[in-house]
This record gives structure tokens, C-alpha cells and sequence, in this order.
């Protein structure tokens, strides 16, 4: 740890950033009161994604591969459905 003043290190400041970069903890100081501490960031690692994170977060239906009921899809055939420009188009429009 490098203990300086505010003065020293404005006129030398990439210097002491390349100390910071090899891992040296630069302590700013004024009127030798220390204020502030430069020290290197520390990468984290990024978070991989498991198979399995979410085993028994939820249950699927026992229905979940029949088809669906008529009043379920029946938006389908709404006419005045504001989102109904977005969904895909039948062969026969």
C-alpha cells in the first residue's frame, strides 16, 4: 500500500494506475489526511448456467400434451383482437 498526496498523484496519475493494474493499493491523501483508495477491480466470474437449477420449482400438468380446448384458442378467431396483426397467417387468408 502507497500512501500519497493528492498533489503526487495528479502529475503522475497513469503511473500509479499501472501500480493499481499490478495490484498495488494506492492510499490519496490531502494535507496527509488520507480521502480516497485506488485499488484494482476484481473480475468476477461469469455465472454458468446448470442443467437442473429449477428441478421442482414448478410441476407440468399431466394434460400438458393434449390439445387444447376450443375456448382456450377461440382468440384466434377474434376479429377485433388489437394483436391479432401479429400472429401468424393462415394458409387460407
Amino acid at each position: 500500500m502507497i500512501k500519497l498526496n493528492l498533489n503526487e498523484v495528479k502529475t503522475q496519475f497513469s503511473k500509479y494506475i499501472e501500480m493499481v493494474e499490478d495490484g498495488e493499493v494506492v492510499v490519496v491523501c490531502k494535507r496527509n489526511v488520507p480521502v480516497a483508495e485506488i485499488r484494482p477491480i476484481v473480475p468476477r466470474e461469469k455465472k454458468k448456467p446448470q442443467l437442473g437449477w429449477a428441478a421442482g420449482a414448478f410441476e407440468i400438468p399431466k394434460n400438458f400434451k393434449e390439445p387444447a380446448d376450443a375456448d382456450v384458442i377461440q382468440w384466434e378467431d377474434d376479429p377485433d383482437d388489437p394483436l391479432r396483426k401479429y400472429s401468424p397467417k393462415n394458409s387460407e387468408e
